[in-house]
């Protein structure tokens, strides 16, 4: 936090500013998710926070955290939280997912009511944030992209995006910095995508034609030596999911390599169909199969239409990526980047409440605030005995002053 001047230049200050932002990151440990909550707890553990750092004028009031955080460059404190993860975990030959996340609390408080984003980069692997950078809007997160990743060294690593990143100027940035891609392929590159739903759509009606009978010709018998198929089944919360995700070899069966792509090297198709679960009045699971469902739909859900966006029955994706992949690691890869879903954005606006924060001016740097404890939170959860659960981890922090020490004051070894 030193790393960060003080924005209050010229005034005569009482609390340090450092030791102001640790006390929030420490609140926001403890599971105290706004500001005044956070302060609050720090002020009745003041004596034993004293242990560690002066506090000599006791715990800021909210009003002067809120100052701070008005004031405090942004830039300055992103690189700052970087920095300190980056001493952490490598970006190095990780599995690298980059999306954007909305804070919509916000919303009402800037001009023309355009939401707010922060596009944040994850590793796949652990869940933790490696680096944020505040958008404007939506429609600048394509922007964004390149220039989040020339503040990261990612020689080595998979970078992964949702369609909307799925850009020329993106693929030739991973590159030239020595990175590899696997990127989806929506209606937004409809050229693109249209041809890889055709031609792998083919392959997987002769894939599945091949292996009825020995002697049945493929309509592509040299594109058909390239491609492959895996199916994967699984109970998810309350639905069956069913994914099959085929993968030639073969970039040159998409127009764009011959311009525009050339270094394409894997194109995929993934198709995954959710089915609500349903039981009887006894309690016995009578989820229709597959073929049942998309021919009838089911009590819980009327008949799927096609559709490639999330949230449907039915989503077919494309994707394209530099390396040479198989299907199994292809899926693997598709499936890793929602981590950045469902272990980083969910429990942000869940647990740390970011999506009901209606902080204006401080959103960024407060976003800042709940990534340190979101990520010490995370280590302690894969480093020791510590709660699976976020919100129980957060318990374990408020109760247990060893761990503050440990994880606050004493620093963190590199994870990897």
């Amino acid at each position: 936090m030193r790393a960060v001047p003080d924005p209050r230049r010229g005034r005569e200050t009482r609390h340090d500013h450092a030791e102001v932002l640790v006390c929030l990151v420490i609140g926001f440990l403890a599971g105290k998710t706004t500001i005044r909550r956070s302060l609050k707890w720090c002020k009745k553990h003041l004596e034993e926070l004293r242990n560690y750092i002066p506090l000599k004028n006791g715990i800021a009031s909210p009003s002067t955290a809120c100052r701070i955080l008005w004031g405090t460059d942004e830039e300055l404190f992103a690189m700052a939280f970087m920095e300190w993860i980056g001493e952490i975990v490598s970006t190095r030959g990780i599995h690298l997912a980059i999306d954007g996340k909305a804070l919509r609390a916000a919303m009402e408080k800037v001009r023309n009511f355009r939401t707010p984003m922060i596009l944040n980069a994850i590793d796949a692997a652990t869940g933790l944030v490696l680096a944020q950078l505040p958008l404007r809007d939506k429609d600048s997160e394509i922007r964004a992209i390149p220039e989040l990743l020339k503040l990261l060294d990612i020689r080595g690593s998979i970078v992964t995006t949702d369609a909307i990143g799925t850009r020329t100027e993106i693929m030739e940035r991973i590159i030239s910095q020595e990175g590899h891609f696997v990127l989806m392929v929506k209606k937004n590159q409809p050229q693109s995508y249209e041809e890889i739903m055709k031609y792998l759509g083919e392959m997987s009606e002769d894939h599945k034609e091949m292996k009825k009978d020995v002697n049945y010709k493929p309509r592509n018998p040299q594109m058909q030596k390239k491609y492959e198929e895996v199916y994967h089944q699984e109970r998810n919360r309350d639905r069956h999911e069913h994914r099959w995700c085929g993968v030639c070899t073969e970039g040159g069966i998409l127009t764009k390599t011959q311009e525009e792509w050339p270094f394409i090297k894997t194109v995929g198709r993934v198709r995954q169909i959710r089915i609500p679960v349903e039981r009887d009045q006894e309690g016995k699971d009578i989820t229709p199969d597959v073929e049942t469902f998309l021919e009838k739909g089911s009590r819980r859900s009327p008949k799927p239409v096609r559709d490639d966006t999330m949230g449907k029955d039915i989503q077919e994706t494309g994707l394209i990526s530099d390396m040479e992949l198989t299907a199994e690691e292809m899926a693997r890869i598709k499936r890793e980047h929602w981590a950045i879903e469902n272990r980083a954005h969910h429990v942000l606006d869940d647990t740390f409440r970011e999506d009901r924060s209606p902080a204006k001016r401080s959103k960024n740097n407060l976003a800042l605030i709940r990534k340190f404890a979101y990520n010490i939170l995370r280590i302690a959860m894969l480093a020791e005995a510590c709660s699976g659960i976020m919100t129980e981890a957060m318990d374990e922090f408020s109760e247990e002053p060893g761990l503050i020490k440990k994880y606050v004051f004493e620093g963190i070894s590199s994870f990897y």
